[in-house]
C-alpha cells in the first residue's frame, strides 16, 4: 500500500506546484491588451491613423494583429523582452500566426508596417509615456500611439 501512496503523493505534489508558478507581468503597466489608434512615420512625419489594430504584449510574447478589420492586415506573433530598466520595450522575430502558435514562417516586413513596426527580426521601442491606460512608444521608424482596452 505505501509503494503505492508514494507515486500518488509526488504526482499531486508535483500538479500543485506546477500550478503554482505563474509568471507574473514584469511591467503591468506595459503589458495588456492595446489598441493601436494610430502611429506617425518618423521619416516624413505622415501619421496613420489605425482601424481594429491590436497588440497583446505580455511578458514573453507579443502579438499583433487586426481583428475584424477591413484591411486583411493578418495576425503575426513574436517575442517581447525589456531593456535598460524596462524603459525599452523590445519586440522581435515575428511570425506569421496561426490558431495554436506560429507557422515558423516569418513575418513580412510589409505585413507589420500598418502596426508600425518596420523590422521582422528585431524593433526597440522606447516607452515615451506609459499610465497603464495609455501608451507612446517610439522606434527608429514610427511612434505609435496606443490605448488600453
Amino acid at each position: 500500500m505505501k509503494r503505492c501512496l508514494i507515486p500518488v503523493l509526488a504526482g499531486l505534489w508535483l500538479i500543485l506546484g506546477m500550478s503554482g508558478c505563474q509568471k507574473a507581468p514584469i511591467n503591468s503597466d506595459i503589458e495588456g491588451q492595446w489598441i493601436l489608434k494610430q502611429f506617425t512615420i518618423r521619416e516624413t512625419d505622415e501619421t496613420v491613423t489605425c482601424e481594429r489594430l491590436y497588440y497583446s504584449i505580455t511578458r514573453m510574447v507579443t502579438e499583433v494583429a487586426e481583428k475584424q478589420g477591413p484591411n486583411g492586415y493578418g495576425a503575426y506573433i513574436g517575442r517581447t523582452e525589456y531593456r535598460n530598466n524596462e524603459t525599452q520595450l523590445v519586440v522581435k522575430d515575428f511570425k506569421v500566426r496561426q490558431s495554436t502558435g506560429d507557422s515558423g514562417e516569418n513575418a513580412p516586413v510589409e505585413k507589420l508596417r500598418p502596426f508600425g513596426i518596420d523590422n521582422q527580426a528585431e524593433t526597440v521601442f522606447d516607452v515615451v509615456h506609459c499610465n497603464g491606460k495609455t501608451m507612446t512608444l517610439e522606434s527608429d521608424y514610427a511612434r505609435l500611439e496606443l490605448e488600453k482596452f
